[in-house]
């Protein structure tokens, strides 16, 4: 069985990571690297936001499950300044990517994160 889960329900469910300290923005995109939504203003950083997180993480997935790993939960680049962004997959939906400053408390985000993977699991 098949369920649908509309965009507007997961756009609910993934704003609550904006509520976290530090973090920059978000977007939210399809398996092929096209932005659904997000909470970014320049677009074309929306862009390539999501074309970027369709290959890292496909890339981090194989990687990890190329050496016995399986699945990667989340990837994480971190910037020199301290700064970076977290890709996670949200099932049938595609990706998340969450941009963060240095201020960023990792934990909470990590936290958040899983917390919403858990939310749209129950809900498709």
């Amino acid at each position: 069985m098949v369920v649908y889960v509309s965009v507007e329900d997961v756009r609910r469910v993934v704003e609550g990571v904006a509520r976290v300290g530090g973090v920059e923005g978000f977007v939210v995109s399809s398996s092929d690297g096209l932005p659904l939504f997000s909470s970014l203003a320049d677009k074309e950083l929306e862009e390539k936001v999501a074309a970027l997180t369709a290959v890292l993480s496909e890339v981090g997935n194989r990687a990890s499950t190329e050496l016995g790993k399986g699945e990667a939960e989340w990837i994480t680049v971190n910037a020199p300044d301290g700064s970076g962004i977290i890709y996670t997959r949200l099932g049938q939906i595609g990706y998340l990517a969450v941009l963060f400053n240095k201020d960023t408390r990792l934990g909470v985000l990590l936290y958040t994160l899983r917390d919403i993977k858990k939310k749209l699991e129950t809900t498709q």
